[in-house]
């Protein structure tokens, strides 16, 4: 039913605009027709009566009126004329003539006549001058008076053809308009024709429209049972979501209730999504517990501390198959990896528990320092074998064991399934962790060794006791040292429990900064001096800024520098790459600088006269950070006055701030497009509101959404704010409410504009006002209509003018058949 309405409202629509068409096309016929030929009929009359004059004048010179000049009455009527006409053939009066070859060959001929006849009369003339200045001789007067007979009748020839050129022209052009009047007749006979047959064919389908009507209700009906089903189908839906059932199904016919079941399904998925994220996060974070746990807890062997880690990665990863490879240095001659913990390995795959470095893929992952994921594993590399059969993996993940960029071994695990992103990130976690054990345990198993020899040496030196009393020079020697190797043990111990304490301390500031309140809101300038102070006080140091790196301009920009001794934040300074090659280069390649001496650093001595010196700095240490993958800037420690030992500890501690700066960065990025984005819809207000015309939208319901100042005004509001979501029901002109929301309908059901629709209205005073209205269909990317923007101006004065123009055309017609009348 909508596809025949809208067939017919097509076809009515294509009727009424070709009817339109059709009497505007009459209607500026005429007036071009008469606008462009009247001009020219003008010209020919006003140059026929300036022939006349010129003829009459001279033959009044000619019989002695003194009182006329011949420049002044005779030469300047026809050199006005002369040029009048040229004119008129070059096209400076209009391009009326530019398409009638016969109407410019008789200009042209006419111009060649009056030319003549301009010629003729200066002959004429001098003629009349020879005569005078000759007359004593009355031989020179019979051939003087011979020769103006003759010019005279030249001249009397010359006028007769230019007049009769002039009457060729002036028949040509009533010939022109008189043939454009009769094919604008016969259109307007047309027009009423088309009228009369559209009139007959609007009653035929009103009384259609009428007879239907009946069908439409049942039509009606049925519909609203559909939608009620529809209901009933999207309540059970959301009662599933709410219960946490995020497999449920929805199956709607289509409609609106099926863009609204679109709508329930995209967001079923991204709860879906948001509930696996969460599953994920806290899956990875009971990891890293669990095995902190077992590393802080584990009392027994070093080979009961790695069963037990491969047995629970193993199976905290879901892997049917896991192996752990520590690097042996024992002897630095002959570096390995042996296998110190397996879980379900096939025997025969492991004969030896010796991998050279370099061999095979877990060779190759130590060598690289890189994880190794394979999908499509070889069926002879690894076997999973059980007491019904064995396969072959379907993927395999190999990771070095990394800790502060040395590595101790790898870990490797097999499984039937495949490894998720979130699984291969916890197992790169986990690795680091272990590292950091396996690091421990080495020096504990190391002062372990240490102290094993000791007591042996001092188990042999009991047992020669003679033989030391003998050797007591010596025998002091040997204690002496022994005394100092304890010391130097007692000093590692120590100096490791120290690093244990620093590190603790850092992970509390650091989480003390990620809980702060701006760091987690993006205020970039305060999160940045929480920052800079934390920094300062947690290391020691005098000064701690943080600078941003501008790649396209090689430059970084110092965003807030924090001095301990007065507790003060600056910002500003900027460094160019032009001026400090070395320190950009060793900035762009992402490094760490660690400079005890910065003056002799190579990375910092090109700082030392214009920055370091003045300042008192002694010692640097700059740490990158990172946005989207690339380097955004640095973070600089320096302490003045005196030297300072960089540790492992202050290393780490800035690469976590640097994750917090890259956080915040991020964030503060984001609420910089959120302001640019308001900013952007207030831009665009302003330019709405310079518009010199009326400007409205409203959504599907016709409830007004926005509005420039000019329609607000007329509204009498005082804000465009003030029109969301009202009606033209309450507005000023509430009781036209109906006929515009049917046009605002009949708009975006037929999902064409209307542009440029002159109306008229009365008010109740019965003043008369003609306003232009243009209205546009606004569709989504589906395609659907959401809304309706519409703009009007008034155009009384405009159609004022218009009038006054046509009665004036009217005048000049008048004036026409006056000259017309005049000349005949």
């Amino acid at each position: 039913m909508r596809n025949r309405a809208l067939k017919f409202a097509v076809g009515f629509a294509t009727l009424g605009l070709i009817l339109i068409i059709l009497v505007a096309y009459i209607e500026r016929g005429t007036l071009r027709t008469y606008q462009e030929k009247l001009p020219y009929l003008t010209l020919a009359n006003k140059t026929k009566n300036q022939t006349t004059k010129a003829h009459i004048w001279l033959e009044e010179l000619i019989a002695g009126d003194a009182s006329l000049n011949f420049d002044r009455d005779v030469q300047s009527p026809l050199q006005s004329s002369l040029s009048l006409l040229q004119q008129a053939y070059d096209g400076k009066l209009n391009d009326a003539l530019e398409t009638d070859e016969d109407a410019r060959a008789i200009l042209k001929e006419v111009i060649f006549d009056l030319e003549r006849l301009t010629a003729a009369a200066d002959e004429r003339w001098k003629n009349k001058l020879e005569t005078t200045i000759d007359a004593t001789d009355s031989t020179a007067q019979v051939v003087t008076s011979h020769a103006g007979d003759e010019l005279d009748q030249q001249f009397d020839a010359s006028y007769e053809t230019s007049q009769l050129s002039l009457e060729r022209f002036e028949n040509h052009l009533s010939q022109t308009i008189d043939t454009e009047s009769s094919y604008l007749s016969a259109l307007s006979w047309i027009s009423i024709a088309f009228l009369a047959a559209a009139f007959a064919v609007i009653c035929f389908f009103l009384f259609r429209v009428l007879q239907k009507s009946g069908k439409m209700l049942v039509e009606h009906e049925s519909r609203l049972a559909q939608q009620q089903q529809a209901v009933s189908t999207i309540s059970t839906f959301i009662d599933a979501i709410s219960a946490g059932n995020y497999e449920a199904e929805l199956s709607l016919e289509q409609g609106a209730e099926a863009s609204l079941g679109n709508t329930l399904v995209t967001m079923r998925d991204k709860l879906r999504i948001s509930a696996d994220e969460d599953r994920k996060r806290n899956w990875s974070t009971s990891g890293l517990a669990q095995i902190g746990e077992i590393l802080r807890t584990s009392t027994g062997s070093t080979e009961e501390l790695f069963d037990n880690i491969l047995k629970f990665v193993v199976k905290y990863t879901k892997s049917n198959q896991g192996g752990l490879f520590v690097l042996n240095e024992e002897n630095e001659s002959d570096r390995r990896l042996d296998l110190v913990a397996c879980y379900a390995f096939e025997r025969k795959k492991y004969i030896t528990k010796r991998i050279e470095i370099g061999e095979g893929l877990v060779g190759q992952c130590f060598l690289e320092g890189e994880r190794i994921y394979l999908m499509e594993v070889p069926a002879e590399y690894v076997s999973i074998t059980s007491g019904l059969g064995g396969a072959s993996a379907n993927a395999l993940l190999l990771v070095p064991l990394r800790n502060n960029d040395k590595i101790f071994g790898v870990l490797e695990l097999a499984t039937f399934t495949k490894y998720d992103k979130h699984e291969i990130e916890l197992v790169e976690k986990l690795t680091e962790s272990i590292a950091s054990t396996i690091s421990t345990v080495r020096v504990s198993e190391s002062t372990r060794i240490l102290l094993e020899k000791t007591q042996q040496q001092a188990e042999e030196m009991r047992a020669q006791e003679e033989e030391m009393r003998q050797n007591m020079e010596e025998l002091e020697a040997t204690q002496e040292e022994m005394r100092r190797k304890e010391k130097h043990i007692q000093n590692m111990l120590d100096g490791e429990k120290q690093r244990n304490e620093i590190s603790q301390k850092n992970r509390q500031v650091i989480m003390e900064l990620t809980k702060n309140k701006d760091v987690q809101e993006g205020n970039w300038n305060a999160s940045l001096e929480k920052i800079t102070s934390c920094i300062a006080r947690q290391l020691g140091i005098t000064r701690s800024s943080i600078w941003v790196y501008k790649g396209k301009e090689n430059k970084i920009s110092c965003e807030k520098l924090f001095q301990s001794d007065r507790g003060t934040f600056e910002s500003g300074t900027e460094l160019s790459g032009r001026d400090f090659p070395g320190y950009f280069e060793a900035v762009t390649r992402e490094e760490v600088i660690v400079a005890k001496d910065a003056t002799t650093h190579a990375a910092t001595n090109e700082f030392a006269e214009v920055y370091l010196k003045p300042l008192g700095i002694r010692s640097m240490l700059d740490v990158p950070f990172f946005n989207e993958g690339t380097i955004a800037g640095i973070i600089c420690c320096e302490h003045q006055h005196t030297q300072k030992d960089w540790t492992d500890e202050d290393i780490e501690f800035l690469k976590s701030c640097a994750d917090l700066i890259t956080v915040t960065y991020n964030t503060s990025k984001i609420n910089r497009m959120l302001s640019q984005l308001s900013d952007d819809q207030e831009t665009m207000q302003t330019i709405i509101d310079n518009i010199p015309r009326a400007v409205f939208w409203k959504d599907k319901e016709l409830r007004f959404q926005g509005c420039n100042r000019i329609f607000a005004n007329v509204a009498g509001l005082k804000s465009h704010k003030d029109l969301l979501g009202k009606t033209d029901y309450d507005m000023p002109w509430k009781e036209h409410g109906d006929a515009y929301r049917a046009d605002d309908m009949a708009v975006m059901n037929s999902r064409k504009a209307r542009l440029d629709l002159e109306e008229r209205n009365v008010n109740s005073e019965g003043v008369e006002s003609w306003v232009m209205v243009s209205k546009v269909p606004v569709m989504n990317k589906h395609g659907e209509v959401v809304a309706v923007l519409g703009m009007f101006e008034d155009i009384t004065e405009h159609k004022r003018k218009e009038s006054e123009m046509l009665q004036n055309l009217e005048e000049l017609k008048e004036l026409r058949k006056k000259v017309e009348k005049m000349n005949k």
